[in-house]
């Protein structure tokens, strides 16, 4: 009896610490619904498979106290409202050349929206780059901005080089950008303002000759400053030299007081000194 009753203590200690070994690595119940998540621990670093609540999954490395820990990350798609706005490349210089009333800006709104696969959650989970949902959600967004900027380049490098770029053409373009960022899942231009590239060019052909007159000019009002301060220096220079001749010829004050001609007095002084 006593025997069948220490049995019966020892299968059942061990079906209690088979079941607290079982839950403990359990990690299927740390997922929560529609989410997936990520195993980080401090044995094994960022585990590749994620998990999700739908299918059973267990890991060892939570039956070390204070190792591992679930990330959790919703899988979804954000959408968000993105602006690109600028100049043309020397827009500002070109615009010179029409007095500035020349507009060469442009802008673009657009609607971008983003998704990182699993694998790509795991790499940046991985280095570092992402900790949480909150991180993943600004880096998307951070992808999205960058986008913004490139789809509108895309464009305008299309009507630089002589393409007719209408609304549907410009839609096309920005999807084109898409398929070579591989967070980005669609994009759709709200609006766009682009200036009149002809004009552009023309402006960028003339700028060269303007800006040759603009140059030749400061260098005439150079030159001529140069001159007037030249003037001014040697002017200085014989008022100087004129006080010491009259410190060492005082009588000569009278003769100048009672010239008749002044120039002719200074240049007969001057030949004294």
């Amino acid at each position: 009896m006593k025997k069948r009753t220490s049995f019966f203590w020892s299968l059942l200690i061990l079906l209690a610490f088979a079941g607290f070994v079982f839950y403990t690595g359990w990690t299927q119940f740390k997922v929560d619904s529609g989410n997936v998540g990520i195993v980080v621990s401090k044995t094994g670093g960022v585990n590749p498979n994620p998990i999700t609540h739908d299918k059973f999954s267990w890991s060892w490395e939570f039956l070390l106290p204070t190792n591992a820990r679930v990330v959790n990350f919703t899988p979804k798609t954000l959408s968000f409202q993105k602006s690109s706005s600028g100049l043309l490349p020397s827009g500002a210089e070109y615009s010179k050349v029409y007095n500035g009333e020349a507009d060469f800006s442009y802008s673009f709104d657009f609607t971008i929206e983003a998704k990182a696969s699993l694998d790509q959650i795991c790499a940046l989970l991985k280095a570092g780059e992402i900790k949480s949902q909150d991180d993943l959600e600004k880096f998307l967004e951070r992808k999205a901005e960058n986008f913004a900027s490139l789809a509108a380049q895309k464009i305008l490098s299309a009507s630089l080089s002589g393409q007719e770029v209408d609304f549907s053409k410009a839609q096309s373009l920005a999807e084109e950008a898409a398929k070579d960022a591989s967070e980005i899942q669609a994009v759709t231009i709200k609006k766009f303002s682009v200036p009149d590239f002809a004009l552009y060019k023309k402006a960028a052909a003339s700028y060269e000759a303007y800006a040759k007159t603009l140059s030749e000019a400061a260098a005439k009002n150079a030159q001529k400053e140069a001159e007037e301060s030249s003037r001014f220096k040697t002017t200085m220079q014989k008022m100087e030299s004129l006080g010491e001749t009259l410190k060492k010829y005082p009588e000569l004050s009278d003769m100048i007081k009672n010239s008749d001609n002044i120039n002719k007095t200074l240049q007969t002084i001057d030949s004294i000194e």
